[in-house]
């Protein structure tokens, strides 16, 4: 099974890249120092790029050719209320969240039957006071995979969304650190792993 990683370098990456070691993987992300170590570590092939400039992501996904299954580990968090909230914060989170996403479905080359993984946020947990410009990247990419996978399952591609209870990784170290019940990234990686294998698999997987 061909598998791409975007976000290889992050907790929840490294985690799917280890749980699926053994597989033709090809691990992207920023850090090529740290995606050159896991790619060692798990037998992959490291392909650093960043995924918010089209050319690379076209470069990328041609030079990867055909996949079985893409996982979608892009993202970042950030604390700031609505009145102080910058610019470049809306930007950088839609970029991170959203923008991403949209280039690799935009030039990802699929083999039949096909999976793509993209991670959503429960409402509740993130449409709370300081969080509004994380929920509204989350909400745009959530509402842009709906309408996707309508335009996508005529090619024999399944999108599923997925929505993770709190997970400790670095996203949460701007925030002071994860919740005390947070899923470990291993486990995340195996609850997430376990609903891909239902026929047909899930379009919204809930942990």
């Amino acid at each position: 099974m061909r598998v791409l990683i975007a976000g290889a370098t992050g907790g929840l990456g490294g985690a799917f890249a280890r749980a699926l070691k053994g597989h033709d993987l090809l691990l992207v992300g920023r850090r090529a120092q740290a995606l050159g170590d896991l790619a060692r570590e798990v037998g992959g092939k490291a392909l650093p790029a960043d995924l918010t400039d089209e050319l690379e992501v076209r470069a990328l996904l041609e030079e990867a050719g055909p996949l079985d299954l893409l996982l979608h580990a892009v993202g970042w968090a950030a604390r700031a209320r609505v009145r102080e909230v910058g610019r470049d914060l809306l930007e950088g989170m839609l970029a991170a969240h959203f923008l991403t996403a949209a280039l690799l479905l935009k030039h990802a080359r699929w083999q039949r039957g096909a999976r793509g993984v993209f991670f959503g946020a429960y409402p509740a947990y993130v449409r709370v006071p300081g969080f509004a410009a994380y929920a509204a990247a989350k909400g745009a990419l959530e509402a842009y995979l709906e309408a996707a996978r309508k335009e996508l399952a005529r090619e024999g591609v399944r999108l599923v969304l997925v929505r993770l209870p709190a997970v400790a990784t670095g996203l949460w170290t701007p925030l002071g650190g994860p919740p005390k019940e947070a899923l470990s990234p291993e486990e995340a990686a195996r609850k997430v792993l376990e609903g891909l294998l239902e026929e047909p698999p899930p379009e919204l997987l809930e942990v």
